[in-house]
C-alpha cells in the first residue's frame, strides 16, 4: 500500500476506514492519537526536514511558539485551545466502540444499535383471543403505535394454526419492519388450546418455530414479538385421546443465504395464570395484558425491555398481595440483537 502511495505517515484515512470496517475501533483510536501527537509535535518543534510533508505540516512549520494560537493548554491529554483545534483540523467527535472495546465506562446509548422502526405500517399485529377477554384496549394501543391490527376471536385449534401459518407466509412482511402476535387462551404448561374441548393443545415451541428464519424469511433480521396469556388447565381435566394436530411445513421462497441465526430477533413474553381466574363472576381481566397495554400506550418511546421489567415488577407487587390461585407468572425469553423502541 505504501508503494501504491495509498498509505503514508501523513496519509492514514484509508487505514482508519479499514479498521472501522472490521470493528477495530481501538486501533483506529491509536491512529487518531498518533495523528494528533504528530501535529502537535510539528507545531512545537523547530523547522526540520521531513520525508513527508502535507498541507497541514506546511502551515505548522510557519508557526512559532510565540504565536498565541500555538499556545496549547493540555489537561488529561485533551486540547483546550479550540482555536488551534480548528486551525489544525482535528476532528473532536466521539468514537463509537463496541461493548467489548469500550468497557463499562462508556454510556450504553453510544454502543447499542436500534432496530429500524419506520415502515408504514410498522407491521402486522395478529391478535387471537380464544376466551372472550376485552382486547379492544390492545387493539387501540397497537393501532396507535402504527401496526396493522388483525383481531380474531373464539377460534378452534385448526383455525389458530391456520391464521398463524397465514401470518408466517405473508409476503408483505418484506415491506414492514416488525411483527407482533398476541395470543390469549386456555392451555397447559407447554401448549395452547382453541375453543375445541377435545384437543390436547398446540405446542408453544411450534408457534415460535413457524416464524424462524428458515420458515419465515421475510422477517429475518426484524423483531418478532409474542405476548401470550395462557390460563393453565389442570392436567387431570385434559382429554388426551383427541385427534392429533397436524401442521404442514410452509414452502417459502428462497431469498439467498443469511448470516443471521434462524432464532434471532425474537421477543417471547409468556404469562401463565390459573384457569380459575376465568371462572370468577365477573371474571377479572388479565393484569398482564392491562399493564402491557398501559406501558406501550403511555411510554412508547422507551426501550421495550425496560418496559417489560416494569411490567414484571407490577405483577410481582400483585402476587405479593393475593393467594396462589390468583397469581400471574411471567417468563421472558428474547434473542434481540439491538435496542427495540416501538415508536
Amino acid at each position: 500500500m505504501e508503494k501504491l502511495k495509498l498509505v503514508a505517515p501523513d496519509q492514514l484515512d484509508l487505514l482508519e476506514k479499514c479498521l472501522e470496517t472490521i470493528h477495530r475501533i481501538d486501533l483506529k483510536t491509536k491512529i487518531q492519537k498518533y495523528r494528533q501527537s504528530d501535529l502537535l509535535s510539528a507545531c512545537r518543534a523547530p523547522r526540520v526536514g521531513a520525508n513527508y510533508t502535507n498541507g497541514v505540516h506546511a502551515s505548522l512549520l510557519n508557526l512559532t511558539l510565540k504565536d498565541p494560537s500555538c499556545n496549547l493548554r493540555l489537561q488529561n491529554g485533551r486540547i483546550k485551545d479550540q482555536r488551534l483545534v480548528e486551525q489544525l483540523g482535528i476532528q473532536r467527535r466521539p468514537v463509537k466502540k463496541s461493548v467489548q472495546e469500550s468497557g463499562a465506562s462508556v454510556p450504553q446509548h453510544l454502543t447499542e444499535e436500534r432496530y429500524r422502526m419506520r415502515s408504514k405500517p410498522l407491521g402486522i399485529c395478529l391478535i387471537i383471543d380464544c376466551i372472550g377477554t376485552n382486547i379492544e384496549g390492545l387493539q387501540n394501543t397497537f393501532t396507535s403505535l402504527g401496526f396493522k391490527v388483525q383481531p380474531f376471536k373464539y377460534l378452534r385449534m385448526c383455525d389458530i394454526i391456520s391464521e398463524l401459518d397465514k401470518a408466517a407466509r405473508e409476503p408483505k412482511h418484506q415491506d414492514y419492519d416488525s411483527f407482533v402476535c398476541i395470543l390469549v387462551s386456555r392451555g397447559s404448561a407447554q401448549s395452547v388450546f382453541g375453543v375445541d374441548k377435545f384437543e390436547s393443545g398446540f405446542p408453544l415451541h411450534n408457534i415460535r418455530k413457524m416464524f424462524m428464519g428458515d420458515s419465515c424469511p421475510y422477517l429475518v433480521g426484524k423483531p418478532k414479538l409474542f405476548f401470550l396469556q395462557n390460563y393453565v388447565v389442570s392436567e387431570s381435566l385434559l382429554e388426551v385421546d383427541g385427534p392429533a394436530v397436524k401442521t404442514s411445513e410452509p414452502k417459502m421462497p428462497h431469498l439467498g443465504p443469511s448470516t443471521i441465526h434462524r432464532e434471532a430477533d425474537f421477543f417471547w413474553s409468556l404469562c401463565t395464570a390459573d384457569v380459575s381466574l376465568l371462572e370468577q363472576v365477573p371474571s377479572s381481566p388479565s393484569l398482564y395484558l392491562q399493564v402491557l397495554s398501559q406501558k406501550l400506550g403511555q411510554e412508547r418511546k422507551r426501550p421495550l425491555l425496560d418496559l417489560h421489567v416494569e411490567l414484571n415488577s407490577k405483577v410481582c407487587d400483585w402476587n405479593s398481595q393475593v393467594p396462589a390461585k390468583k397469581k400471574y407468572h411471567v417468563l421472558l425469553q428474547h434473542t434481540l440483537r439491538k435496542q427495540l423502541i416501538l415508536s
